[in-house]
């Protein structure tokens, strides 16, 4: 006997939780996220969404990638072959909104009226409103793809970070007088605006506050090789082949391409000024 919530979920916001924890409430053998899995990256990646729902408490992730077959589902044969024969649903936790079959013609209705048939309680949750809207994935990938990462962060309830081992760069930074760690952020990671961000980097030797640039380096000329490089106030060990996570704090400017290497340095030194590193 279990509790299933059905969803994209990407990037688990705020919202998400209100499902997640609606689905904590219920007494069962275990709890299930139903994840609708859509091509394309997203606002975490797929071990994050792990990490994440594990710290929550929550017992199993199920992905069903958005297949053609999948689509074709009608609402009966989604709860049949999945709601029912493979996860044993007792409790079925949704968004008021939620639809779902061929066409999105099933809805909560829908849901409860197979529910009855086949089982199983439904139980509708109204979404959350912040600021006088609905928060969404859609609101906040808005948000987060113009650089406006506080807004983004509040919606989603937790952090913005990069994960990942420290790769030897061209050292193009320590020539320059301003020495970075560099990430090449997957595929699966939806990017933010480019340009540079205040941010703070936890490493195996404790946490520096940093300024960091999310491009593809135009001055350089690096083609379209996306990186996120992070020079580290007050740090000058070596940290090649390290795990190290970036969280992103603040947009500080876009990324653009500088005349010189000295225009570039003076860039880097208001950057280093305006970011509040306390």
């Amino acid at each position: 006997m279990n509790a299933v919530t059905i969803g994209k979920f990407d990037g688990f916001h705020k919202g998400h939780q209100k499902l997640l924890q609606e689905m904590l409430k219920t007494d069962v053998d275990e709890t299930i996220v139903c994840k609708i899995d859509f091509p394309g990256a997203g606002l975490l990646t797929r071990q994050e969404q792990e990490d994440y729902l594990k710290q929550l408490g929550i017992q199993r992730l199920v992905r069903l990638p958005f297949t053609k077959e999948f689509a074709g589902k009608t609402p009966e044969e989604f709860v049949r072959q999945v709601l029912v024969e493979e996860l044993d649903a007792r409790h079925v936790i949704v968004g008021s909104d939620f639809r779902f079959g061929c066409n999105r013609i099933g809805n909560v209705e829908t849901l409860s009226m197979l529910g009855k048939h086949y089982g199983f309680q439904v139980h509708s949750v109204d979404k959350l409103q912040m600021d006088g809207d609905p928060v969404s994935s859609t609101r906040i990938r808005a948000a987060y793809e113009a650089g406006e990462i506080e807004t983004a962060e509040r919606l989603l309830g937790h952090e913005i970070t990069f994960s990942g081992v420290v790769l030897h760069g061209k050292k193009q930074g320590r020539t320059i007088g301003f020495p970075t760690v560099n990430l090449v952020p997957g595929e699966e990671k939806l990017l933010p605006a480019f340009g540079a961000y205040g941010t703070s980097v936890t490493t195996p030797f404790g946490e520096f506050r940093a300024i960091a640039n999310i491009g593809i380096r135009p001055t350089f000329d690096d083609g379209d090789q996306v990186t996120i490089e992070a020079h580290l106030k007050d740090f000058d060990g070596d940290l090649y082949d390290q795990k190290i996570r970036i969280r992103l704090l603040t947009y500080l400017r876009p990324e653009r391409h500088f005349d010189s290497v000295e225009d570039l340095q003076q860039q880097i030194q208001k950057d280093l000024l305006f970011f509040d590193f306390t």
